[in-house]
This record gives C-alpha cells, sequence and structure tokens, in this order.
C-alpha cells in the first residue's frame, strides 16, 4: 500500500521539484542532492545516469556519483561491457521504484552482486528512473546507504522526484544539438596524461589504481589528480567528476 507523506513533506517535495527545474549543470544537480534533498531524502551515496538497453542487459553511458564507492562499477561490469544488476534488470522489467533493505538482496538471486553489496557497504538502496519512448536508453537515480527509519516513504518519494531529477540530469548530461560533443574551456588546459587521469577519476579509481593501470608512480598521479583539480577550479574530485561527466570519450580525445 503506498505510503501517504505528510503534508509538510508533500510542501517540501513541491519545493524540490521546482529546484530541479532550474538545474542544468552536473555539480548543480550534485550541490542540490547534498544539499536540499537530504531533508527529504536523506542519503550517503548518490549515482545517476543514463544507460542504454540491449536484450542481454544495459550498458552504462554517463554516470555522476557522489560518495559511491570506489570500484562498485568496475566490479559489476562484465567483460562485455554489460553492466551486472538485478536491481536495474528488475526496474527496467517494472518500471517501477526499487528499495533493497541491507538484510534482502538475496531475493535478487545475484551472489556477486550481493556480495559486492555487502563487501562495499552498500546497506540500504533505493532507485528509480525514467525510460525513454524507444525503451532503448534511461535516465536512472540510484541512492545508497539510507537510514531504516525512512525507507517506508521511499518509494512513494521516488514516484514524485524521479522524473524531475530525470529531466535534470538529461539537461546536465546532454548537449544541445544532439550527441555532439562539445570541448568545455578546461579541457585543452589539461595536458593528455591528466586527461587520462581524470577520465580514470570518473570512473572511481583511486590514485593507487589509477597508478596501476597507468603504470606510473602513485605519487606522480596524485600530483596530476591535483593539478587536474586546480586547473579545473574544483574543490574535490567529485567536483572534478562531475564537471568531467559533461564531456564525451575523454580517453579518447587524450589518446
Amino acid at each position: 500500500m503506498p505510503h501517504t507523506l505528510s503534508a509538510p513533506t508533500r510542501l517540501k517535495v513541491i519545493e524540490l521539484q521546482d529546484q530541479l527545474g532550474e538545474l542544468h549543470t552536473p555539480c548543480g544537480l550534485l550541490d542540490w542532492a547534498k544539499g536540499p534533498l537530504q531533508e527529504v531524502l536523506p542519503h550517503e551515496s548518490l549515482a545517476c545516469g543514463v544507460f542504454s538497453t540491449r536484450c542481454d542487459g544495459v550498458v552504462l553511458r554517463r554516470v555522476l556519483q557522489q560518495d559511491w564507492p570506489a570500484g562498485y562499477f568496475d566490479a559489476l561490469t562484465e567483460p562485455d561491457g554489460r553492466f551486472r544488476s538485478p536491481v536495474i534488470r528488475r526496474w527496467s522489467q517494472s518500471q517501477a521504484p526499487q528499495v533493497v533493505r541491507a538484510d534482502d538482496t538475496e531475493r535478487f538471486d545475484d551472489p556477486l552482486w550481493s556480495e559486492v553489496f555487502r563487501d562495499m557497504g552498500m546497506r540500504n538502496m533505493a532507485a528509480h528512473g525514467v525510460m525513454d519512448l524507444n525503451s532503448r536508453a534511461a535516465s536512472y537515480v540510484c541512492f545508497s546507504r539510507m537510514p531504516d527509519d525512512r525507507l517506508d516513504e521511499v518509494d512513494t518519494l521516488l514516484k514524485l522526484l524521479a522524473p524531475h531529477m530525470a529531466l535534470a540530469l538529461q539537461r546536465a548530461l546532454l548537449q544541445p544539438g544532439g550527441d555532439t560533443p562539445h570541448a568545455p574551456p578546461w579541457l585543452p588546459k589539461l595536458s593528455p596524461r591528466e586527461r587520462v587521469v581524470l577520465h580514470w577519476m570518473c570512473r572511481g579509481k583511486t590514485n593507487w589504481e589509477i597508478a596501476q593501470i597507468c603504470q606510473r608512480s602513485e605519487h606522480t598521479i596524485k600530483n596530476q589528480v591535483e593539478s587536474v583539480r586546480q586547473k579545473l577550479q574544483v574543490n574535490n574530485r567529485t567536483q572534478a567528476c562531475a564537471l568531467a561527466a559533461d564531456v564525451d570519450l575523454l580517453i579518447d580525445e587524450a589518446a
């Protein structure tokens, strides 16, 4: 039975919907999620993005993440590029909000996903999205590490907020005029190696992991991460990745 929201909560939801209509950038969306949204939908971690659907699964295209566990997406991405998530699979089939309690992962019948969920401390998770008219792609939001006492109303909140979040996400990630990439003003400031480092930062890699991939020292990677941060004029990795999410094929441009 749907949870009935209190009158004050309904008013806050309307305010949040209005705020989403004014968001146009990845940083703006993440700041909103870490700020006003927390009062209504408290969470410690957020991942949102766009994925394409295939007959055998889904492929992540662009992802924004905030305090999401490093390595989560790589651990669940198959060699052929498909992303392994029973939560997304169930959502794709029902297009209804999915709520996963910390002690209820077994019902998804995916031992690997359950193991990653537990090992990375995901705890409670909730997800919803909007499929496009052709069912070939979707905008999707996923919250994790949510308090137990707020889960009963999450289903209702996601039904009200996810469609507005999906529109804000599309504005933040997709450029006007189709899929043609556009180069932001900060991109030419980065060296080819810094672009590669930024690419792997956006994939959730730690400095040590990037060092292994690029075959450089961790100290060198740390310096390059700091250089990227300064050139993008941001305060942290999350903000850097939010800006870079607006750029297609970052690693190809660095080649």
